[in-house]
């Protein structure tokens, strides 16, 4: 499945601003009400042995592809698990999805043998677009509340309790031991590519001003430095 372009914006918010953020969100003339319960959001991150993904990141390259194992609420099910094909080009991005699972449960789990089951899996296009980033990095782990404004056009989200699993240097999967990204909320402001004008008046009034931020890179350099 082909996910449309949208523009996608990051906040990230410190606790001390958090209520200021919170406040000018829900009293917006946009009207935003909450779209969807809250849940937690968990994400295995795909990289190349030398983390290019990473270092593209970094390097601010406008046109990148980042790949991801994502699902929902209980970090040892899987079973309803997407892989994401997320593409960057300048201010706007997509994503090419596929159904696909991770059984933790397995007595015999190994990161090869089920990262191996999910690309068998694949139709003949996913495996194609997938390539070399084959290789586990982190599982970032978070509570995501949802909002959306009164029209539609533009959602909100934010990402609270922010934690990544290291998953490089071991064949079986870290699901215990974290790293905290730190005492900060990220919001994220979304809207398809035809609606540039609602999201650029929102972001005019907006008490902090938007930041470039990825989860990944931010979970590489905090286990990097853990």
């Amino acid at each position: 499945m082909i996910d449309s372009y949208r523009f996608e914006v990051k906040i990230p918010i410190p606790l001390n601003r958090l209520q200021k953020v919170e406040s000018w969100l829900n009293t917006h003339s946009l009207l935003f009400k909450t779209h969807h319960t809250n849940r937690w959001v968990n994400s295995l991150y795909l990289d190349i042995p030398n983390l290019e993904s990473y270092e593209q990141n970094l390097s601010g390259i406008s046109q990148r592809k980042k790949v991801r194992i994502r699902w929902y609420n209980n970090l040892t099910d899987s079973h309803k698990a997407k892989l994401e094909f997320k593409y960057r080009r300048g201010g706007k991005g997509y994503k090419i999805l596929f159904d696909t699972e991770i059984n933790f449960e397995s007595k015999r789990f190994n990161w090869m043998r089920e990262l191996q089951h999910c690309y068998t899996n694949l139709p003949d296009e996913g495996k194609i677009i997938w390539g070399n980033a084959q290789s586990p990095v982190l599982i970032c782990r978070y509570l995501r509340e949802y909002y959306q404004s009164s029209c539609g056009k533009v959602r909100a989200t934010f990402d609270k309790n922010i934690h990544v699993f290291d998953q490089r240097f071991n064949a079986q999967a870290n699901l215990r031991k974290s790293v905290s990204l730190g005492d900060y909320v990220l919001l994220e402001l979304k809207t398809d590519e035809n609606n540039e004008e609602e999201l650029s008046h929102l972001l005019s009034t907006c008490p902090l001003r938007p930041s470039r931020h990825s989860k990944y890179v931010n979970g590489v350099r905090s286990l990097t430095w853990a």
